[in-house]
């Protein structure tokens, strides 16, 4: 079992507000949410750099969201590097845990991290 979905240390976290859960109300939110997460499932395929147990943790990131995971701005750095793992086919969920729970996590990191990619591709 990867570390990032050990569940026994999420019900002594405490949740972390994101701005994104004012807006759980809205039906366009999960949806693009959930299509954002399968465009990063289908891009980490097929560049060989999907976790192992990354589809595990899909399925348990309802339970999860927002428990022991907080974004900061310097997250944002680590980006290119995750990418160009990414494109050289590492588990990226071995090599940057905390990062790839965060892409799952928070819509924004996620959105930047494809864009990322997207550039990322056309320099190849």
């Amino acid at each position: 079992m990867s570390h990032f979905t050990e569940t026994r240390l999420w019900q002594t976290t405490k949740p972390y507000e994101s701005n994104q859960s004012n807006l759980a109300g809205s039906s366009n939110v999960p949806s693009s949410q959930d299509e954002s997460i399968q465009t990063l499932r289908h891009q980490l395929k097929t560049l060989n750099a999907w976790p192992e147990a990354g589809d595990t943790f899909l399925e348990l990131l309802d339970q999860v969201r927002g428990y022991g995971a907080t974004l900061v701005p310097t997250d944002f750095d680590w980006l290119a590097q995750v990418a160009d793992s990414a494109y050289k086919g590492e588990d990226i969920g071995l090599h940057y845990p905390s990062i790839f729970q965060k892409l799952l996590t928070f819509p924004e990191l996620r959105q930047k991290f494809l864009q990322t990619l997207h550039l990322r591709s056309i320099e190849v």
